[in-house]
């Protein structure tokens, strides 16, 4: 939910705070980490065998 200000514009529209509907975009998307339960960021880290994984920033934990 937002909140947009608008001006009184004939009678058809509302004047004042309105909330709508609206998407947000990935990159303010935050994932939850499985060990810690917060919201982190992710970084990733290459293991021994060649696979790239994500890592919990604030806990150092495999997250996949």
């Amino acid at each position: 939910m937002i909140k947009r200000h608008s001006r009184a514009r004939r009678a058809a529209r509302q004047a004042g705070i309105i909330e709508l509907e609206a998407p947000i975009h990935i990159s303010n998307v935050m994932l939850l980490c499985n060990k810690c339960g917060k919201p982190t960021r992710v970084s990733f880290r290459l293991l021994a065998e060649g696979k790239k994984v994500r890592i919990c920033h604030s806990c150092n934990e495999v997250i996949d």
